[in-house]
């Protein structure tokens, strides 16, 4: 008697393993792996806090196809996991975590349950041998890569802040867990963590002035893509120490839209556009997007110059008053 249960036991915990591996998800239906590669270099101040944003990949839209890929198994559901190789969260050492922009939102490991979210992509069972790909699903994946600073300010700390070069970033799998097999299941790499380094300052960032008057303008005259009014501003970055960085910046409208990447749209007056130009070359800067504000240098202090310019968007203008606000995430480089 003790034998047949011990032979139910170990048959039980077979069935149980297997459950943990019952979905496959592929991108494009057939493959397993990608990667996305870091291509430029990131400076981090020491004093910047726990959960800053050091880095964000561009946004990325990938076709995956799920199916249960083993017979006798009930309803499930896709789960996104978050560093999926690494459990305890050690490998990029204290100072470092991945995160991922999923349906919205950022979401970090460390914020997590089992450091994983389901994904609204459900199966009602597959009960034949061998699978049930003929009922497989495939569903778009949106998502953005950012990297964030897992510690509080340690001021004096200079250098790398990982020497891993390559981390593997999500995989899609069920509810029961990963299944590491090679070609199993979906993985994201992201490459190019070592890049990141620390430096003995930060900047600070002024504006003048700091919102941009075009004071009143007439309503004669109107005319699409008509310059009304061009008013300069500047944006001034400031340190106190000689470490040589550059600075990047994204700029994300507020009450109002990026009509085409370029063109500040206010929510309360569509009939005109603000565009941001950089002096003296007057390139357009865009919006929603990483662009260069300081170039790489140890000077203490940069000065850069812009001109805010005010077009006509239709040939009959809508009277009233208009504004619209543009914030300004800062990138080290």
């Amino acid at each position: 008697m003790k034998r047949v249960c011990q032979l139910l036991s170990l048959a039980l915990l077979l069935v149980l393993t297997q459950k943990s591996y019952a979905l496959a998800c592929k991108k494009n239906g057939t493959q397993a792996t990608d990667a996305i590669m870091i291509n430029t270099s990131i400076a981090v101040p020491n004093s910047l806090p726990k959960d800053t944003v050091l880095w964000r990949s561009d946004n990325y839209s990938i076709s995956m196809t799920c199916w249960q890929d083993n017979g006798g198994y009930g309803a499930e559901s896709v789960y996104f996991y978050l560093s999926p190789r690494d459990p305890g969260l050690t490998q990029l050492g204290p100072d470092l975590e991945v995160g991922i922009h999923l349906n919205g939102t950022d979401l970090r490991c460390t914020q997590l349950a089992q450091c994983r979210v389901q994904l609204p992509i459900h199966f009602s069972g597959c009960y034949v041998t061998g699978g049930c790909k003929d009922k497989a699903q495939t569903f778009p994946l949106n998502f953005n890569f950012f990297v964030s600073k897992r510690s509080p300010p340690r001021p004096g700390k200079e250098g790398a802040l990982t020497a891993v070069p390559t981390y593997p970033a999500f995989q899609l799998d069920g509810v029961g867990g990963m299944n590491n097999a090679p070609d199993s299941n979906f993985v994201m790499v992201l490459i190019g963590l070592n890049k990141l380094r620390y430096v003995a300052c930060s900047s600070v960032l002024s504006i003048s002035p700091k919102t941009v008057d075009f004071g009143s303008i007439t309503s004669t005259g109107a005319q699409t893509n008509k310059m009304i009014k061009e008013v300069p501003f500047s944006i001034t970055a400031t340190k106190s120490c000689n470490s040589a960085y550059g600075l990047n910046a994204v700029l994300t409208p507020v009450a109002a839209t990026a009509a085409d990447g370029y063109t500040l749209v206010p929510n309360n007056n569509t009939s005109v556009g603000i565009s941001l130009l950089k002096q003296p070359s007057r390139t357009a800067i865009p919006f929603n997007k990483e662009f260069t504000l300081v170039e790489y240098s140890p000077d203490p202090m940069v000065v850069n110059n812009f001109l805010a310019q005010l077009k006509w968007r239709t040939n009959k203008a809508i009277l009233g008053k208009f504004n619209a606000t543009a914030t300004i995430d800062v990138f080290y480089k």
